[in-house]
């Protein structure tokens, strides 16, 4: 593994001058770090938006801090492409975002952006917002020393990264069922459940189906959810929800993709 890493720092020295497309997650925080250890000048660049949790910019803004890298913090309003959330959401929202990256990068004099696109990333045909970031331009450097998500946290892990083990997240559009508008109520909705319910379960996604919120958990929480239930309900409830339900598949990455290839809802719910 570490010899990845030896290659990663090469190909970073190489750069020179990197700017990197900053979330605050392990894959973005391990380029950044190797960005520090090669001792090149480089820039993180967040971009923040009603689409990303409050909770991951405040994690974003400490990791910085501590990597002490300069940290540019740029907000922005997701466009109508976005709003309508087609199955090619994700293409346009990262086309966007990319090319917001490079012109604030250009800015402040930095030609290349990498990003934290792992080599898993790049396999994965659900994740169009990789192509998307790759059509722009941006360096995978990640996945092109071929390190996957699960290298790539145990690096983290080995290199003494405080974040080693932050659940993975993705933005708040991914939370609600494609072909239904996103709007800034739902959003708020969604992110403030799943603040409420992140004290039971660092690893918390709450899906917006219409008027039901499906929590999504591992496995191994489902039973502490279950513990508060009515807590849980009352509070969703005032949120705007109607019905609450838990998936007993619990938590996953993508699951949204799996209403587009059943053509119906095929998960099991316990209604709370």
């Amino acid at each position: 593994m570490m010899e990845k890493y030896s290659l990663l720092l090469k190909k970073m020295k190489e750069k020179g001058k990197v700017a990197v497309a900053f979330s605050g997650g392990v894959d973005s925080s391990l380029v950044a770090y190797v960005a520090k250890q090669a001792g090149i000048e480089s820039l993180l660049i967040t971009l923040t938006s009603p689409l990303f949790p409050s909770y991951e910019l405040k994690m974003a803004k400490e990791i910085a801090s501590q990597l002490k890298i300069p940290h540019v913090i740029f907000r922005h309003s997701f466009h109508a492409e976005i709003a309508k959330n087609d199955v090619r959401r994700c293409y346009y929202c990262k086309t966007h975002e990319a090319k917001l990256w490079k012109e604030i990068a250009k800015k402040h004099g930095f030609n290349v952006v990498a990003d934290g696109s792992n080599f898993d990333d790049l396999q994965d045909k659900k994740r169009p917002g990789v192509k998307a970031a790759s059509e722009q331009g941006i360096w995978h450097p990640l996945a092109e020393a071929k390190i996957t998500k699960k290298e790539a946290r145990n690096m983290a892990k080995k290199l003494g990264l405080k974040i080693w083990n932050k659940p993975s997240n993705a933005c708040l559009a991914s939370r609600i069922a494609y072909g239904e508008e996103i709007t800034l109520k739902k959003l708020k909705m969604v992110e403030e459940a799943e603040d409420f319910l992140r004290a039971i379960s660092p690893q918390i996604r709450v899906r917006f189906h219409k008027s039901i919120a499906r929590i999504e958990v591992p496995i191994e929480k489902m039973n502490d959810v279950l513990k508060r239930e009515k807590e849980i309900v009352a509070y969703l409830k005032k949120l705007g929800f109607i019905y609450v339900t838990l998936d007993l598949e619990g938590d996953r990455s993508g699951s949204m993709h799996e209403e587009i290839k059943n053509s119906t809802f095929n998960f099991l719910t316990i209604l709370i």
